[in-house]
C-alpha cells in the first residue's frame, strides 16, 4: 500500500486524504489521513515553489470563505510563490488588466 501511495499523484493524495478524512472507520480516519498527509507533504516539498503557488490557487482557493483573514494569507502566500514565475498570472493580475 506505501509504495503505491508513494507513486499516486498529488491530485490522487489529495482525493485520497479527502476520502479517508471522511471515513466512518476511526482507524482510517486518524491513521491514513496522518499517512497520506505525510506523504503530501514530503511529495509538495519536492516541488518548485510554482508549483506549490499555482496548486494553493486551484485547490486551496476553491474551499475557502472569500471574506476569512485565511484568505488573506493564503492570498499573500500565492502570490508570493507566483512571483518567482512569469508563466502564471494571479487574480489581482488578471482584474488589473
Amino acid at each position: 500500500m506505501s509504495h503505491r501511495m508513494e507513486e499516486t499523484s498529488i491530485e490522487g493524495l489529495i482525493e485520497q486524504q479527502r476520502r479517508l478524512a471522511c471515513s466512518e472507520n476511526p482507524f482510517e480516519r486518524v491513521f491514513g489521513s496522518l499517512l497520506v498527509a505525510a506523504l503530501l507533504k514530503q511529495t509538495l516539498a519536492s516541488l518548485p515553489n510554482e508549483t506549490v503557488g499555482q496548486l494553493m490557487f486551484d485547490v486551496v482557493w476553491n474551499v475557502m470563505d472569500v471574506f476569512s483573514p485565511e484568505m488573506a494569507i493564503c492570498q499573500a502566500a500565492t502570490e508570493r510563490l507566483l512571483n518567482s514565475s512569469s508563466a502564471v498570472k494571479t487574480t489581482k493580475e488578471n482584474l488589473s488588466q
